[in-house]
């Protein structure tokens, strides 16, 4: 999610991706494998970059930087579903077809 951001190091990525998922701040440090002490410098940093602010809240900045849609999830999950959806319409049309087939061999058999 947050890969495309080059000025984050690798911890500050990943504790911007667990605000930007909701996690609340007592699981922050563990889900990261960081400290208590390390997580507030961390924290420092992205409120300095502007991604987040000092309730823990993702800011504008961090939603569009990261080209999430709506500020609920990310534009790769409306991509992807777009994909998923697509290939289920076209099973479903190719069942179709060949229902209809097999329906007009049966009829014109008969």
């Amino acid at each position: 999610m947050a890969e495309n951001l080059p000025e984050l190091s690798e911890i500050e990525k990943c504790v911007l991706e667990r605000i930007l998922l909701g996690e609340k701040s007592n699981k922050l440090a563990s889900g990261c494998g960081i400290t208590d002490i390390m997580l507030n410098v961390v924290i420092e940093k992205l409120v300095e970059k502007g991604y987040i602010d000092w309730e823990l809240n993702p800011t504008d900045f961090a939603y569009r930087k990261l080209a999430w849609i709506d500020g609920v999830y990310p534009l790769e999950y409306y991509i992807d579903t777009r994909k998923y959806l697509r290939m289920v319409l076209e099973f479903a049309i190719a069942i179709s077809f060949f229902m209809l087939v097999a329906f007009l061999a049966i009829y014109l058999r008969s």
